[in-house]
């Protein structure tokens, strides 16, 4: 519409009819020539899922209906009753899409957490996505912490849980080893996505309205402009760093603190410290290309990885590289890059990794639900270690500290 107004502003010495006349073809003429593209819609739900099994599992696109009730009694998880649906419609170009789970009696880890209650629900609408849901009656060893409808996180013995989260009721993780579980074992009762665009719908031919055209804002256009720029980027990054084919950087057994944005000596922490056992393979995240391997006083032996997207990754603390961690060098998510340890000024601290996730190589973000999805999903190709060094791990070469003199700069 602004090239109509700047139209009619340079001939303002013509008739006000002629003008109006003038606007209302080149509007016509400027929506003829937008190209048509589909609406888009999908929804996706499951009642459990995780390290103790999957449950109810639906999924709906473009112009679906599914629907699933299940329940569950077995090692580690006890669900008495569940369902879980997904609708999704694309009716005359409109994008809708909406996504619910619900557990009810839920047992998880032998009692260790329980709840009367799990709902979630995610209800997606042109670009746009809500969340809504409720917790019951949780109960986290043996502590009563009652009915929770927001965004919470609790710790109790040798177990972190999440609750409320985006399209997550709830989501315990293991912080210590439980029985035949190890640490690291995650389970997400009442997992929800949904996603929805609306397209240009090609039978809708518009009729032009003869109403006084109105006065343009170019600051509110702006605004709504960058407005949805924003959204249609978050959610782009969404997407790719919630792929199923993104790497656990640890490979084993490992913890992820929850400690972005904690103080440290040279400013606020700028990722999540992985504890694992001092050794233990560090696996490339995503295919990508390998930049600044090297080592500096606080990081220690570091390096950088970049994907195609733009998204960066930076890895720290490293006990010493394997022989693929050279600068420039392309590798598959799943390459070993490293071994965990506690170089640079992690020196007092327990073995860990110190990792970080850059979208489109900006600022830092929050990397844990990103690492707790990516541990969950326990997706490793070709079991790199496993396919190289065999499933022996007694002697890791991590164990070794490579020397390695990289004084690259910040």
């Amino acid at each position: 519409m602004s090239d109509c107004f700047a139209v009619v502003q340079a001939r303002r010495f013509v008739p006000v009819a002629a003008a109006f006349v003038l606007a209302v073809v080149l509007a016509l003429a400027a929506a003829a020539s937008r190209a048509e593209s589909p609406a888009r819609a999908r929804a996706e739900a499951a009642i459990a899922d995780g390290a103790l099994g999957a449950i109810g599992h639906v999924l709906a696109s473009g112009q679906q209906n599914r629907s699933r009730e299940s329940k569950a009694t077995r090692a580690g998880l006890s669900i008495d009753s569940g369902e879980a649906s997904a609708s999704a419609s694309t009716a005359s170009g409109q994008g809708a899409a909406q996504a619910s789970a619900a557990a009810r009696s839920v047992s998880l880890f032998d009692g260790l957490v329980t709840a009367y209650g799990v709902r979630r629900t995610a209800t997606a609408h042109d670009g746009d996505v809500s969340y809504d849901g409720k917790v019951e009656g949780l109960k986290i060893s043996g502590r009563l912490i009652g009915d929770k409808e927001s965004e919470r996180d609790y710790d109790g013995d040798g177990v972190h849980v999440s609750v409320n989260r985006d399209g997550t009721g709830l989501e315990a993780t293991l912080t210590r080893a439980r029985g035949r579980w190890p640490a690291g074992a995650t389970v997400v009762v009442a997992d929800v996505d949904a996603d929805a665009a609306d397209g240009t719908d090609p039978a809708a031919t518009p009729t032009p309205t003869a109403v006084p055209a109105p006065t343009p804002d170019p600051q509110a256009d702006k605004a709504r402009r960058a407005a949805a720029k924003a959204r249609r980027k978050a959610n782009a990054v969404q997407r790719r760093l919630t792929q199923r084919t993104i790497v656990f950087p640890v490979y084993g057994d490992a913890r992820v603190a929850e400690d972005f944005g904690a103080p440290r000596e040279i400013g606020a922490h700028q990722g999540n410290d992985v504890f694992a056992p001092f050794g233990a393979p560090v696996l490339a995240v995503a295919d990508g290309t390998l930049e600044k391997v090297g080592t500096l006083p606080i990081s220690g032996n570091r390096l950088w990885l970049r994907t195609k997207a733009g998204d960066t990754f930076f890895y720290a603390h490293l006990s010493a590289f394997s022989p693929d961690a050279v600068n420039g060098r392309n590798v598959t998510a799943g390459t070993v890059l490293g071994f965990v340890g506690n170089t640079g000024d992690a020196e007092p601290t327990p073995p860990h990794l110190h990792f970080e996730v850059h979208p489109s190589d900006k600022d830092a973000v929050d990397p844990h639900r990103y690492l707790l999805a990516w541990q969950k999903n326990g997706h490793v190709p070709g079991g790199a270690w496993l396919s190289r060094y065999g499933s022996d791990t007694a002697a890791r070469p991590g164990a070794l500290v490579e020397v390695r003199d990289f004084i690259t700069g910040s």
